[in-house]
């Protein structure tokens, strides 16, 4: 239900490496500090600049910053910014009467699951900004709990409990 391609990881990371400098930096920079190459970086940085994400200044002293503050800016918008939809929508949620090869148009209880997941997943990565992956891990996971609490209270890097697994 989620993909996130290399592509667009690759890309968060390169606005991370943005926010975290604040200031101007180059695209050969960009691609030495992420060990990316120069054409995958200029490409990636081109998406960003048409998403809104990033600014180009042209020139001799030219380079690249943020479009906004780390606190402005979504991994939603980074996402979208590369034309991708990483929670896209599943068949029978756009239009159950044609659900693919599903059988089950009328009623079905999975559709609401797909629908649900969606949403909250979408919604995930437009509160998540980029300020908030810049904090340390165990705060990103608290940050993310936060956003989208877990029923059962555990944390965010804490598997829940699977109500089908051997010796349940």
């Amino acid at each position: 239900m989620l993909r996130i391609t290399k592509a667009e990881d690759q890309a968060v990371r390169l606005v991370m490496q943005l926010a975290t400098s604040g200031e101007q930096l180059t695209l050969g920079q960009l691609a030495e500090r992420e060990a990316l190459p120069e054409p995958t970086v200029a490409k990636l940085l081109g998406q960003l600049r048409r998403g809104g994400v990033v600014e180009a200044i042209r020139g001799r002293h030219g380079g690249y910053t943020l479009a906004g503050t780390p606190d402005e800016i979504s991994a939603g918008q980074v996402l979208r910014a590369l034309g991708s939809d990483p929670a896209p929508d599943h068949p029978c949620v756009v239009d159950p009467s044609n659900g693919g090869d599903c059988p089950r148009t009328e009623d079905c209880g999975l559709r609401a699951v797909w629908r649900h997941l969606q949403i909250q997943v979408n919604g995930l990565l437009e509160k998540t900004t980029i300020a908030d992956l810049l904090r340390v891990e165990d705060n990103v996971g608290g940050r993310l709990h936060q956003l989208w609490p877990r029923e059962d209270g555990g944390s965010s890097e804490t598997p829940a409990p699977n109500a089908y697994s051997e010796g349940a």
